[in-house]
């Protein structure tokens, strides 16, 4: 069987056996959604992205992490939609008047991407968080994967909203970090984590920058207040407007696990004394005085939730 479960503005989302299938038109001229559709180029740019962030995965790796949802092939696809899509999407459309297109008002000869990535759960808008010790192990997750990620490829995932952060409950009583030269073994209170959609990142593969152009003005007209709208203008301050080139400013990420935290804090319910609240307030007011993610990790409301933390000789010492 095959489900929506969810969609943007270049895209959509489905669920089947046992995988997500992210589906994005691209190279044509009809209009998706009112927006002039993706290059191949721009595609491109995702999945060398996503290709990149595939290589964290391995153990052998100085720079390790699993927290990055796995794309497990990419497809170039040609035609019409296929009759079960169709109908996933009808049911959607019903369920939650879907502000997309209908998927057959594509012309016969068009062209799509279609990502073929591992389920990584239910994300963090919808997902049920039980109390404190979760929340903080969701943080740990979110933060040691961006400082991973930041210190191996100078990665800012710059868009990680609370539908990008996806969650499940599973059997690992741990999980595996490697960080310049430390090695986490993290507690993870049952609670796993994956980070999705990096259609806006920015990193540096070593041959390639890659990048998505956010000059476009309407990316910061949200409302004041708005902690996602907000983030956006945050970023701008940062970067100054500029989204090319080499420089990384990996405060983007510090500010993004501020966004996490003050989503948390505000959106989510969970079991919580008022000093466990204290404490993930002033959390997420000194993300903004972090300069990245990596600074983030020694913060002291992570204290003690390291099972073992190993100091890895390198060469030389």
């Amino acid at each position: 069987t095959i489900v929506k479960i969810g969609e943007g503005t270049f895209g959509e989302a489905y669920k089947g056996n046992g995988n997500v299938f992210k589906v994005v038109p691209m190279d044509g001229s009809f209009k998706v959604n009112g927006e002039t559709q993706k290059t191949s180029t721009e595609i491109y740019s995702e999945v060398l992205l996503s290709n990149t962030l595939n290589w964290l995965r391995k153990k052998s790796s100085p720079y390790h992490c699993t927290s990055f949802v796995e794309t497990k092939a990419t497809r170039i696809c040609k035609g019409r939609y296929d009759k079960n899509l169709v109908r996933a999407w009808k049911k959607w459309d019903t369920q939650h008047n879907s502000e997309n297109d209908q998927p057959l008002a594509f012309p016969e000869e068009q062209l799509y991407v279609v990502f073929v990535l591992a389920d990584g759960g239910t994300d963090l808008e919808s997902f049920e968080l039980l109390n404190y010790e979760e929340v903080k192990s969701l943080l740990l997750q979110v933060v040691l994967s961006l400082a991973v990620a930041e210190q191996a490829y100078g990665f800012e995932h710059r868009d990680l909203h609370w539908g990008n952060i996806v969650l499940s409950r599973d059997q690992h009583e741990q999980l595996d970090f490697r960080l310049e030269n430390r090695h986490f073994l993290v507690n993870t209170h049952g609670l796993s984590v994956a980070l999705i959609d990096f259609t806006l990142s920015r990193i540096d593969t070593g041959k390639q920058v890659v990048f998505c152009d956010l000059s476009d003005p309407s990316w910061f007209e949200g409302p004041k207040g708005d902690v996602q709208a907000d983030t956006y203008r945050r970023m701008k301050d940062i970067t100054g407007g500029q989204w090319e080139g080499r420089q990384v400013f990996p405060k983007n990420n510090s500010v993004w696990i501020h966004y996490v935290a003050e989503i948390i804090r505000k959106k989510k319910s969970f079991k919580s004394s008022a000093k466990d609240k204290r404490a993930l307030s002033a959390f997420s007011k000194r993300c903004l005085s972090y300069e990245s993610a990596t600074a983030i990790v020694d913060d002291e409301i992570f204290q003690k939730m390291w099972r073992k933390e190993v100091t890895l000789n390198t060469p030389g010492n």
